[in-house]
C-alpha cells in the first residue's frame, strides 16, 4: 500500500509536471511573439529616413487636419485647418508658430504630446515596458508616459501586412486625442529648410 501510494503520488506529480511544462511552453511562445513584434516595430522605425503624411487629429470632438513630416531626427507638424499652426521639434528644443497671430514660442518638447512622436521614432528604449496587443489584421503598442506632469495612456496602432503606422491615441485628464496617419510617403525628398527652428518672423 505504501508503494501504491508512492506510485499514485508520482503519477500525479508527473501529470502536474507535464501540465506545467505545457503552460510554460505556450507562455514562452506568447512572450516570443511579443518580442518579435518589438523587433518588427524597431526594424520599421529604423528603415525610415524621411517620412511625410497628411493627418487628422480629433480631440474632444474638435477636428484638425494638416501634414506631418520627419527627417534628420526632427519633426514638423503643420496644421492647416481650422487654424494654420506649425510645430517643429527636435530632441531638446521645439518651436510653435501661429501664422494668423504672428506668434512664435520656444519650448522643451520632452513630456509633451509632441515628445511622444520624438520618443517613438528616435528613442531606442521607447518599447521597453510597453505592452503589445495583437488583433486580427493589426496590432497596437500601449504605454504610460508622463505628459504635462501627469500619466497619459498612449496607444500606437499599426497595420500588420504590410506594417504601417496608422494612429496614435493619447488619453489623459485633458481628454482623448486621436492622431490618424493618412497617405504615408516614405520617399518624399523633403527640404531641410522646413525643419528649421529659426524664428520665421525675423
Amino acid at each position: 500500500q505504501i508503494m501504491l501510494g508512492k506510485e499514485v503520488f508520482l503519477k500525479k506529480t508527473a501529470k502536474s509536471f507535464t501540465l506545467i511544462t505545457i503552460f510554460t511552453f505556450f507562455a514562452l511562445i506568447a512572450k516570443s511573439e511579443e518580442k518579435n513584434y518589438s523587433v518588427i516595430v524597431s526594424q520599421y522605425i529604423n528603415s525610415i529616413d524621411e517620412f511625410s503624411s497628411s493627418f487628422m487629429q480629433i480631440q474632444n470632438n474638435d477636428v484638425n487636419e494638416g501634414m506631418f513630416y520627419l527627417k534628420n531626427k526632427r519633426i514638423r507638424i503643420e496644421y492647416s485647418s481650422p487654424n494654420k499652426i506649425v510645430f517643429v521639434l527636435k530632441k531638446n528644443k521645439a518651436m510653435y508658430y501661429n501664422h494668423e497671430l504672428k506668434e512664435v514660442e520656444y519650448f522643451n518638447p520632452s513630456k509633451t504630446a509632441g515628445g511622444v512622436f520624438l520618443d517613438f521614432f528616435y528613442n531606442k528604449d521607447f518599447l521597453k515596458n510597453a505592452k503589445i496587443t495583437k488583433e486580427k489584421s493589426y496590432f497596437f503598442i500601449k504605454k504610460q508616459i508622463i505628459i504635462d506632469d501627469e500619466i497619459s495612456n498612449v496607444e500606437i496602432y499599426f497595420d500588420e501586412n504590410p506594417i504601417n503606422l496608422r494612429k496614435v491615441i493619447i488619453d489623459n485628464s485633458f481628454g482623448k486625442t486621436s492622431f490618424a496617419i493618412i497617405n504615408p510617403d516614405f520617399n518624399p525628398s523633403l527640404d531641410d529648410k522646413i525643419f528649421s527652428l529659426v524664428n520665421p518672423l525675423l
